[in-house]
This record gives structure tokens, sequence and C-alpha cells, in this order.
């Protein structure tokens, strides 16, 4: 498990609001989702989320994170960023299954309908190199 924060914080302890800012990133693997889920609260509290919103965020990362790891042993990568009133995040899991890329199966489409409820934007893309979850949230 590797993790790496850039621009944290603003000097006074808070996050910035204009321009990409806290740059956070780690790579995971599916046993590692708890601690994906800590690593997204630890975030959005920073940000400055509020406990409802914030409760959302951490949810919808960590769906993205099972998304990206659910075909089979893979290391993924989960990157968090605030821009704005927004908190962006992506993840990217390598595909290792025999299935292939194929059609989502029942969890996969449960998880992808979950973060389209949970988030402003979200968008779910399988392929022969794997799957790749980009989605934001507001931060109020």
């Amino acid at each position: 498990m590797n993790t790496r924060m850039r621009n944290w914080r603003a000097a006074d302890g808070q996050l910035a609001l204009g321009g990409a800012h806290s740059l956070a990133e780690r790579t995971f693997r599916q046993a590692d989702i708890p601690s994906v889920r800590r690593f997204a609260l630890e975030f959005g509290t920073r940000a400055g989320m509020g406990a409802a919103r914030l409760s959302d965020f951490v949810l919808a990362v960590s769906e993205a994170a099972a998304c990206a790891v659910t075909r089979g042993p893979c290391t993924a990568k989960l990157r968090l960023w605030a821009s704005g009133p927004r908190v962006f995040w992506e993840t990217r899991g390598d595909e290792l299954s025999d299935r292939g890329p194929g059609r989502p199966d029942e969890a996969e489409a449960l998880r992808r309908r979950l973060l389209r409820q949970l988030c402003d934007y979200a968008s779910v893309e399988s392929g022969p190199d794997g799957v790749t979850v980009l989605a934001s949230i507001g931060v109020i």
C-alpha cells in the first residue's frame, strides 16, 4: 500500500477553494477497502464536508474502489483532489480476470447505480485495460 499527499492544507490549515488543491493518492488491493474508506473520511473531513455529505462521499469512494478491484487480484490506484467547492476522485484497476471486460455482473451494476445516485458526476468505464471510475461530489 502506497500513500502520497501533496498540498494537503493551505497555510491556515484549511483547503483553498480556487483551482486544484489537496491531491492525495494511494495504491490499494481488494483487502485494503476498509483503509480506503478511512483515507476518504480523512480527506473529506479536511475538505470541510458536513456529516451527511461526508457519509455519501466515503460510501461512493468505497464503491468506486470496489469497482476497480472486483474482477481479480490487482493493484489499483485512488486519487482524490479538491477544486473549488467540489471533491473529485479517480480509481483505476488493471484487468486480471479470466472473464475479460464483458458485461458488468449484478453487483457491479448495483455499484454503478449507487455511484450515480450519490455523486454529482460519475463515470465507470470497463475495458481490456481494466476499470476506471471518475466521480465528483460537492463539499456542501
